[in-house]
């Protein structure tokens, strides 16, 4: 603080020649001068001191026989004596302070963390609904209120902390633990098949069975009623009471998979030639982007294209509203390839099981795969039979009027 203080008042570093150098020093600390950063040289002392203080040695330098020489000038008195014939880059010195100032009154960064099930669009949506968004006035914003506004608006939320350190909002959340399906056994229901299958087992709870072990049963199709006839043993008659039918049925599913692996392909062939272009996007313009000056158009007929992002700032709390946008060109080229048949089958037994790891679930128990391959003269054709074991039971109400 002491340094920032004297460099705005502005300082001069001296050196001091003379047989009486001690006394120079000890007269200007008589005298209360401020003398700092003082060290000896060859031909003398060197040392700073603010320009009311060298007005001020000019006595002790006389009287001391000492001879005074200013080495260098430092601070803001001589920086603005030096430019002060530019006006206009004065004032545009005063326009880029004031506009810093004005810019560090929004918000042009908000950071959320902790959310785990909840997608960010939703929460960046109900938080800009609330007031906070990008270019949001800070004195506007109620960091408790926010906090107060989450916990109400998400049930999933149990704990909330929005704070704001300049131009930077964080948004801190902790999701509850979620809650357990209540299974509803007082609505009357049918259990159908949710998908086609070969019946396994079945574990009937309540209901009517309508279906055995090794039955095919189709989508849609009731395996377990929730209509009972019950008969009176008084008179013989025959009452119809609807049921919550729950049953645990599982099937053995098939699932063909049939493609091709061509033998000749086109590969990428990356030369190494690369470029950059740079633009500036401005948050507060609806994120319009300004192409920095470049070197004329890309001379690459094929290429691949990364963009990044670096949102400006200045410290890690106060970004502001200029994101410097990077986009990387690499040049590649097609080069003709061809695969033999034993490479095709490697490819397509990495393809199958990428296959099975993207559409089939966790809970599904995969027991047999076979797979059988037929060989062409420009291609390799695969025919796959996936046998599942699966859970094929849902429950659907019975409309009761």
């Amino acid at each position: 603080m002491l340094n920032t203080w004297q460099y705005t008042k502005g300082y001069v570093r001296i050196e001091a020649k003379g047989f009486n150098t001690e006394r120079f020093l000890n007269m200007a600390a008589f005298h209360g001068i401020y003398l700092w950063d003082v060290q000896r040289t060859p031909s003398g002392i060197q040392m700073n001191v603010s320009i009311q203080g060298f007005k001020l040695l000019k006595n002790c330098a006389r009287k001391t026989k000492c001879r005074t020489k200013i080495i260098r000038k430092h601070g803001v008195p001589f920086i603005m004596h030096r430019y002060r014939k530019r006006k206009i880059l004065g004032l545009g010195m005063i326009f880029f302070i004031a506009g810093l100032i004005t810019l560090s009154s929004f918000v042009w960064y908000i950071d959320i963390e902790g959310h785990e099930t909840l997608p960010v669009e939703t929460i960046t949506a109900f938080l800009a609904s609330e007031g906070l968004h990008l270019g949001a006035l800070k004195f506007r914003l109620d960091d408790q209120a926010l906090q107060q506004s989450l916990l109400n608006g998400f049930q999933e939320v149990s704990w909330a902390d929005v704070h704001t350190r300049g131009t930077r909002t964080t948004v801190l959340i902790s999701e509850a633990i979620p809650q357990q399906d209540i299974i509803d056994r007082q609505t009357p229901s049918h259990v159908v098949a949710a998908a086609d299958g070969l019946i396994t087992s079945i574990v009937t709870a309540s209901g009517a069975p309508l279906v055995r072990q090794n039955d095919v049963v189709r989508q849609g199709e009731i395996l377990v009623s929730g209509l009972l006839e019950l008969v009176s043993e008084m008179d013989g008659s025959v009452r119809q009471v609807h049921v919550h039918s729950y049953a645990e049925i599982w099937a053995r599913r098939y699932h063909p998979i049939e493609f091709s692996v061509p033998l000749n392909y086109a590969e990428k062939i990356y030369t190494g030639e690369t470029i950059q272009r740079h633009a500036i996007q401005l948050l507060f313009a609806g994120e319009r982007r300004f192409n920095l000056p470049s070197m004329g158009r890309i001379p690459f007929e094929s290429y691949d294209k990364i963009t990044t992002h670096h949102q400006l700032g200045v410290d890690g709390d106060y970004p502001l509203p200029f994101v410097h946008v990077i986009t990387h060109y690499s040049e590649f080229t097609w080069a003709q390839r061809t695969r033999t048949h034993d490479e095709a089958r490697a490819l397509a037994e990495r393809m199958i099981t990428n296959r099975i790891l993207r559409e089939f679930d966790f809970a599904i128990d995969i027991i047999d795969r076979r797979t059988t391959f037929e060989e062409t003269a420009d291609s390799l054709r695969v025919s796959t039979l996936i046998t599942t074991h699966e859970r094929i039971d849902r429950q659907v109400e019975i409309p009761v009027y």
